[in-house]
């Protein structure tokens, strides 16, 4: 909780004054992602066998249990903050942090490079979520503004992931360490 107070405060209190052709960044949504991507699935990955010997509903049971189930209570948690900003709970933080743990880059020796594009890809896919939602609530000249808003906001979130994914996969590495410290 602490974390989600922090980003909210960060968003309101530092980037709500910043304003890129009319739209800022979104720290919660970029933390959301990033958490995703940090602490990913706690699922090994299946071997061949284990593809082969498995039955189509077994695999597609395993691959819907295998998202960030953190990274989507981290972003069901920013939805009910920006329910009180938005006339609607945002689908959309809940699903992009499920989303976000298919793609943990906590063992990839360049996942800073990785990063940014699937910031852009995941804020993109969040926006359309969010102006989809706000289409069928009947709100006007959502899907007209979806394009330029989104794609500035994708650039500034994925300008800033590095800097919230760094201490994040440092604060990873160091709890796995002195947790193995801990078990010898």
């Amino acid at each position: 909780m602490l974390i989600v107070a922090g980003a909210w405060v960060m968003q309101l209190a530092v980037v709500s004054r910043l304003f890129v052709t009319g739209v800022q960044c979104s720290v919660p949504l970029t933390l959301i992602i990033v958490w995703g991507i940090t602490f990913g699935s706690p699922l090994l990955k299946p071997s061949i066998d284990e593809l082969r010997l498995s039955t189509v509903k077994t695999v597609l049971l395993r691959q819907a249990l295998s998202g960030s189930i953190s990274g989507a209570l981290l972003g069901a948690a920013f939805a009910a903050l920006y329910s009180s900003v938005l006339p609607m709970y945002p689908l959309a933080y809940p699903i992009v942090g499920w989303i976000s743990g298919y793609f943990c880059l906590r063992n990839f020796n360049k996942a800073v490079v990785l990063v940014i594009p699937l910031v852009v890809i995941l804020t993109f896919f969040a926006e359309a979520l969010t102006a989809l939602q706000l289409f069928i609530l009947g709100r006007p000249l959502v899907i007209e503004n979806f394009v330029e808003i989104s794609v500035t906001e994708a650039v500034l979130n994925a300008l800033i992931a590095p800097f919230v994914f760094l201490p994040m996969r440092g604060w990873y590495e160091f709890a796995r360490y002195r947790h193995m410290m801990e078990a010898r």
